[in-house]
């Protein structure tokens, strides 16, 4: 899934004849604190709101603010996994689109990248977690799909996690599957230390239920 896939068609831009004014009613209705600057269908810079709260003299024009200078954005064609970690490195509350020759497409916002992030994690889908804690030297995730299969498992996504302190991996799997333990008997049967099990049961689905939770909340 790439960044052109991401953008909500919902995120107005701002113009340099709009005034500080407007553009922070504009962020409060949105429920946002941050709003792209556009000119001439250029993206120029990312507007912040608590700047916006600092002028002097709310009422003047976006054109006559200093602004910083600030112009996160992501290629069209970048990877999801490029906006998350542009969210989370710059704390951005949406995320500008540009084509190569620095033409505005539109914004990601957080809510769209949780929602893509969770079709392709597989997180709505039902089935039971297992971590295992390893040595980075002993990953082999076609050793770890093949003890699953051999457990007519499926694995629906891997998210790996190191761990600076001690430089342990974590390995997430996703399954397909509600009832983990025979897999659990197996890969400590192979020496895998288990690092923790989340079992789902069919009558309380419980990562689903906190991702529509967590989506509920964001949309609010």
């Amino acid at each position: 899934m790439i960044a052109r896939e991401l953008i909500s068609t919902t995120i107005p831009v701002l113009h340099p004849s709009d005034t500080g004014v407007e553009a922070l009613r504009l962020m409060n209705e949105l429920h946002l604190t941050q709003l792209p600057l556009v000119v001439d269908n250029k993206y120029m810079v990312l507007l912040d709101e608590d700047a916006l709260l600092d002028l002097n003299n709310p009422d003047i024009t976006l054109a006559s603010i200093e602004n910083d200078g600030f112009k996160p954005a992501i290629p069209e064609q970048a990877h999801i996994f490029e906006a998350l970690k542009l969210f989370n490195e710059f704390k951005l509350a949406v995320l500008p689109v540009v084509s190569k020759e620095n033409d505005y497409l539109g914004s990601v916002t957080k809510e769209t990248l949780i929602g893509a992030l969770a079709q392709f994690n597989g997180v709505k889908e039902v089935g039971g977690l297992l971590a295992l804690d390893l040595d980075p030297r002993d990953y082999s995730l076609s050793e770890i799909a093949r003890i699953a299969e051999s457990n007519d498992i499926s694995i629906l996504s891997v998210q790996t996690l190191t761990d600076p302190a001690t430089g342990r991996l974590e390995v997430l799997l996703k399954t397909n599957r509600m009832e983990l333990q025979s897999l659990v008997a197996t890969f400590e049967r192979f020496n895998y230390q288990i690092k923790y099990l989340i079992s789902e049961s069919p009558e309380e689905d419980a990562v689903k239920k906190n991702y529509d939770l967590l989506m509920n909340y964001i949309s609010m």
